[in-house]
């Protein structure tokens, strides 16, 4: 049994100084289920990573974490230290944009294209070619997570053998993010509290007329009283409904709700959905919206999150929650439409994923791996990154509960098609013919 290591930029939380989290984002998320695969194949993985404070040393989920201290103009140097310490193959998991002196025999991960912003200088760009230039030069192999990194070494760089760059798309544990169950139109409590109120607002009535109205007996009224689930109330309901006048009040009404499923940062088009939330919540009283993902601390954009939150006008029904990646599913379950509003920099979104393989429809803008993803209009609504487009596509299915359904259903069966187990298997032969050439040239040390 041999040690694998893993050099990155981030996967225990060194953004906030909690190094023994594992900090929720997709590149973390990656990492773990790597690492996951390296154990099936017989060994251990370490990970090696920058730390925006101290150097620190800890060991989470089962796998020992380096965090070295660095200075944020000279990454490359960061990671020549991560590669000298490391004890077995490296696999450089990040910044594969950085000119970067690769140890020889090294795997490489492209996570996706993080310098598509329309304003980035040219020189910037071109510097960034020569840059991924040096990784299919230095590694032996590199994995892309979507299409457009590959595309972009065989438009931008030279490589003379067509499997350098090997495309194994992020996955989704279609098994776990599965459609949540019919959820009942409304809380127990509140219908209860309907039901009661209905109940003496119709006996009044009847007793002012001296008849039953429209057939409610109390055959039908013992069936409410006794349903031992709320599905069962409801049909009942309804069909009172249908007959009788009273209307249920507003605030017993589940409202819609929206979800933001992404870090809370300018890459992940938090900006738009900030602004697509002001005029969502002033149009329609019963929405909700969800940000559910890591906010660094004391961030500009952190800062401006929470002090736009803390004096929003609509503050009750905007939430901010950060899930472990074993709850997120609540969220989704939770939601009516997930949105990935994302400016640049993404990959096969985990996020997307997740949302689609619940059954819900995803509104996403179309940049980097979103477009292998989403079919506009098909399993989802792909709209040009900026608020006013992504504000449209909302209200299109806000006020279209058949388009959500349908899309949902799609969603649905393509992320079938990205399920987590094709991915391990992907990965299990990339490694193993990585680890069996790396122990033949020098031997992988336990």
């Amino acid at each position: 049994m041999g040690v694998v290591s893993i050099l990155t930029h981030s996967f225990t939380d060194g953004y906030n100084r909690e190094f023994g989290r594992v900090f929720g984002g997709g590149l973390e998320r990656y990492i773990l289920d790597l690492c996951s695969v390296i154990r099936e194949l017989g060994h251990n993985p370490e990970v090696h990573q920058l730390s925006y404070y101290e150097a620190f040393q800890t060991r989470t989920e089962q796998i020992d974490v380096f965090g070295y201290a660095y200075d944020m103009d000279d990454v490359p140097e960061a990671f020549e230290r991560m590669a000298a310490a490391a004890r077995g193959p490296v696999i450089y998991a990040s910044c594969l944009w950085q000119p970067i002196s690769y140890k020889p025999g090294s795997l490489g991960i492209c996570h996706g294209i993080n310098w598509d912003r329309p304003g980035l200088p040219l020189e910037t760009k071109q510097q960034v070619a020569e840059h991924i230039q040096l990784a299919l030069d230095g590694l032996v192999r590199i994995v892309s997570v979507d299409s457009h990194f590959q595309t972009f070494c065989r438009a931008a760089c030279t490589f003379d053998d067509p499997r350098k760059v090997v495309l194994i798309p992020n996955a989704v544990d279609t098994s776990y993010f599965t459609p949540a169950p019919p959820r009942p139109r409304f809380g127990q409590e509140q219908e209860a509290e309907w039901l009661s109120a209905w109940k003496e607002d119709l006996a009044s009535q009847e007793e002012e007329a001296g008849v039953s109205i429209s057939g409610w007996n109390a055959k039908e009224a013992v069936l409410l009283d006794n349903a031992d689930n709320s599905d069962q109330a409801n049909e009942i309901a309804d069909s009172a409904v249908s007959v009788h006048s009273t209307v249920l009040p507003s605030q017993i009404v589940r409202p819609l709700r929206i979800l933001y499923p992404r870090r809370i940062s300018m890459e992940r088009g938090i900006i738009p959905m900030m602004l697509a939330a002001d005029r969502l919540l002033g149009a329609y009283p019963d929405l909700e919206i969800e940000f559910a993902g890591e906010l660094v601390e004391g961030s500009t954009v952190g800062r401006a999150f929470r002090y736009w939150h803390r004096t929003h006008p609509h503050q009750d029904r905007i939430l901010q929650r950060t899930y472990d990646f074993r709850d997120i599913r609540e969220a989704y379950h939770q939601a009516d439409i997930a949105v990935i509003p994302t400016v640049f920099s993404e990959g096969t979104s985990y996020a997307c994923l997740e949302a689609m393989s619940c059954g819900i429809p995803v509104v996403a803008s179309n940049v980097g791996g979103l477009n292998d993803l989403i079919q506009d209009g098909f399993n989802g609504l792909l709209v040009p990154p900026g608020d006013d487009a992504l504000t449209a596509a909302l209200v299109r299915l806000l006020e279209d509960r058949a388009e959500r359904e349908r899309l949902g259903i799609y969603a649905r069966e393509t992320a079938v098609a990205y399920d987590l187990s094709g991915w391990r298997r992907k990965w299990s032969s990339v490694l193993e013919a990585f680890l069996a050439d790396a122990g033949l040239r020098e031997g992988i040390r336990g």
